[in-house]
């Protein structure tokens, strides 16, 4: 596995006033802002073609990256989610496995590597997951007593959730997916996130596999003290 997709598309409103003139992902994070962090980290661990899906402010983005990584913009971005975007990546991708990546996730290098370890091309996705009490506004998991995805979705009452996806997974089975994503899209289901995709597939017995994060710090931003917690643990 040797690419990457990252979505970076978002208007991240509820990072105003912050990100009223910058990309979410273009925030600083010590002598780095967050795309460049993990840019580094993904090319330390041996990807070699990062493909960005942009969207707001896009030309800050590819300046920023320059060779680095393949661009695509996302012309509706301000209509449909994390779900439509990763669609724009179906054509450079084929049938290639990928690593995902939400732009707005902060992680430490161990947990990358720790999660690229234990991944298996017998799943159909491997979901990164921090197993703890979520909140309310997290992207939860419901799973069987093997791992093995049921549904995730903020929905998820706190009871059934056993925990967060953090925005990271491993895709070994690319053209199901796309194929997923595209009839929804169909179906007019713009605004609706990627794990809408991933558990209708879940329904229909495709192995996405829950895959632990041991504790290892992350943080996606989305409001301010996310920011600032992220920077607390990562500048």
């Amino acid at each position: 596995m040797k690419t990457v997709v990252i979505v970076a598309a978002g208007l991240s409103s509820r990072l105003y006033p912050l990100t009223k003139t910058s990309p979410k992902c273009l925030l600083p994070l010590g002598t780095e802002n967050i795309l460049q962090r993990n840019l580094r980290l993904l090319e330390n661990n041996g990807f070699e073609r990062i493909i960005i899906i942009t969207g707001y402010l896009k030309e800050m983005i590819e300046h920023t990256v320059e060779s680095r990584a393949v661009t695509l913009f996302n012309p509706f971005y301000k209509f449909c989610n994390n779900m439509g975007s990763l669609y724009f990546a179906k054509n450079l991708v084929g049938r290639e496995p990928f690593l995902y990546l939400h732009g707005d996730v902060v992680f430490s290098e161990l947990l990358l590597q720790q999660f690229l370890n234990n991944i298996d091309e017998q799943h159909f996705i491997d979901l990164a997951v921090d197993f703890k009490e979520a909140d309310e506004e997290a992207m939860k998991v419901q799973i069987n007593e093997e791992f093995y995805l049921i549904r995730s979705s903020k929905d998820i009452t706190l009871e059934d959730s056993k925990g967060e996806w953090i925005g990271l997974a491993a895709i070994h089975r690319p053209e199901k997916l796309f194929k997923e994503i595209e009839k929804q899209l169909v179906a007019e289901n713009m605004n609706v996130y990627d794990t809408y995709a991933f558990t209708e597939l879940a329904k229909n017995d495709e192995r996405i596999k829950c895959l632990p994060i041991y504790d290892e710090p992350w943080v996606e931003v989305d409001f301010i003290e996310d920011y600032e917690k992220a920077k607390e643990l990562f500048e």
